[in-house]
């Protein structure tokens, strides 16, 4: 199962965080987030937010930053929305979101910031980054005979993306290292694995046709500063082997829910197919997204 919740979330009064949440369009804020998820997770599972929490681990969800929230001195403005996304990859913490969509807590704190929930949402209608579906329906789309695969995909990178090769911080998205982040993910929590060799298909075999790309700083720990991309990437193959690009449009659709590269529990590499290609690259993704109804 996958899920993506957004909460809405609104002040009736000026607010203003404290300095370090401002000093970005993540990072601190998605650390914040992070610690937020935890908490309403804990209210009614704690020993999940504990397993959740563990060291060592992949982590079976995603958190965005604070979407809305002015980018330099996080301030808001009375009753002026702002958004909170959280994604679950595993059945587990996909029925929390879920029961969180039913019964939403009637506020948030943001380090000790409390905002009013106005709305949460798993249905794409209401939020186009909301939404939710299984692992099985989107194989099902694009690994059953059909219709041959789009040979090209565009991506939308909404925050910063970075990846970790080779010891280095890389915040290009190359081919390679998107569908092999992806790649990973889906076999980490997926009932059946795709193949590996995907990564290797990506890094041979896609090429990147056009880019509208640029890069952000987020906070790290410390004085510590990640760079990372935002903006949009398309790609093309230049194999048009059915199979690997059925899962190359598999894995694009798996972004939705599962982020790109690092640190995507805390506000980095929330991405999705880039809703201006969606017509070209993929059809019916909506309903994919909605779990097929």
């Amino acid at each position: 199962m996958l899920t993506s919740l957004v909460l809405t979330l609104t002040t009736d009064h000026p607010l203003t965080f404290p300095a370090h949440l401002g000093r970005a369009q993540s990072g601190d804020f998605g650390r914040a987030s992070h610690a937020a998820f935890l908490r309403l997770i804990a209210g009614a599972d704690p020993a999940l937010a504990e397993r959740l929490h563990a060291p060592d681990e992949r982590r079976p969800f995603t958190c965005s930053s604070l979407w809305g929230a002015r980018r330099r001195g996080g301030d808001l403005t009375p009753n002026t929305p702002v958004f909170l996304r959280y994604t679950g990859l595993t059945a587990e913490v996909s029925q929390h979101l879920q029961r969180l969509a039913a019964h939403p807590p009637t506020h948030i704190e943001i380090e000790n910031v409390p905002l009013a929930v106005q709305q949460a949402t798993l249905d794409p209608a209401a939020h186009p980054w909301a939404g939710q579906t299984t692992y099985e329906a989107l194989a099902a789309q694009h690994l059953l005979p059909g219709a041959p695969p789009a040979p090209h995909v565009e991506l939308e990178f909404a925050a910063p993306t970075a990846f970790r090769s080779g010891g280095l911080t890389v915040p290009v998205p190359l081919p390679g290292l998107v569908y092999g982040s992806l790649v990973d993910r889906w076999n980490a929590f997926a009932p059946v694995a795709v193949s590996e060799e995907v990564r290797r298909f990506a890094e041979e075999c896609l090429a990147i046709s056009r880019y509208e790309l640029s890069t952000r700083a987020v906070p790290g720990k410390g004085e510590a500063l990640r760079i990372g991309c935002v903006g949009r990437c398309r790609y093309v193959a230049v194999n048009r082997d059915r199979y690997w690009l059925g899962l190359i449009q598999l894995l694009t659709d798996y972004a939705f829910y599962a982020g790109v590269g690092a640190q995507t529990t805390m506000g980095m590499g929330q991405a999705r197919r880039s809703q201006e290609a969606e017509g070209r690259g993929s059809k019916g993704a909506e309903e994919r997204r909605s779990g097929g109804t």
